[in-house]
């Protein structure tokens, strides 16, 4: 049996309520969400939570301040561009909209600024190391945009696990069942 993960929900229609406690309430397309924007906006309300610059009228939840966010990413959204692309095999008439719809990485990212109101620039960039950049510029926006008041950086990724067909003979991989997630926000002011 594999273990529970802290990004299981990215698979869950409807999230424990743990996962609500954040959202404050299940964004309306959640159930037709790709992995990596349920992580993204899961991820950036838990930052502005922490960060104490999240706001509760009633269910709904939107930020203090205006805020923008940058995600960092190496792959974008490549594994929902990949199951967009199985679907086309079938024919282009079986081609999914929904998957369509998150095919490119700045998405995940306008799900998370919709849900949450952040009304500053919201964009990806492609990075080999997308742990390491983006703090400086997050900082660049904020010295020219004197209406920003924070801006929420970080590393954005979600993939599938190696097959088991793929892994070398003698290798040896724990979780080929589970998505290899990474991400790690931020809030600069």
């Amino acid at each position: 049996m594999v273990p529970p993960s802290r990004y299981d929900y990215i698979n869950q229609d409807l999230p424990g309520d743990d996962i609500l406690a954040v959202l404050g309430e299940l964004p309306k397309r959640w159930g037709r969400m790709d992995r990596i924007s349920r992580l993204a906006v899961v991820e950036v309300g838990r930052v502005l939570l922490a960060g104490g610059l999240l706001t509760r009228d009633a269910d709904l939840a939107s930020c203090r301040g205006r805020g923008g966010l940058i995600g960092m990413t190496r792959r974008g959204s490549l594994a929902t561009d990949l199951a967009y692309a199985d679907t086309l095999k079938q024919g282009p008439e079986m081609a999914s909209p929904t998957l369509f719809s998150y095919t490119l990485p700045n998405i995940a990212l306008a799900e998370a600024a919709s849900h949450y109101a952040l009304t500053g620039p919201v964009y990806s960039v492609f990075a080999d190391d997308p742990g390491a950049g983006g703090e400086g510029e997050a900082r660049r926006w904020l010295k020219d945009d004197s209406s920003l008041d924070f801006m929420i950086v970080g590393e954005l990724d979600v993939y599938p696990a190696p097959q088991a067909s793929n892994v070398a003979a003698g290798q040896q991989l724990q979780d080929l069942d589970k998505d290899i997630v990474s991400v790690n926000f931020r809030i600069v002011s």
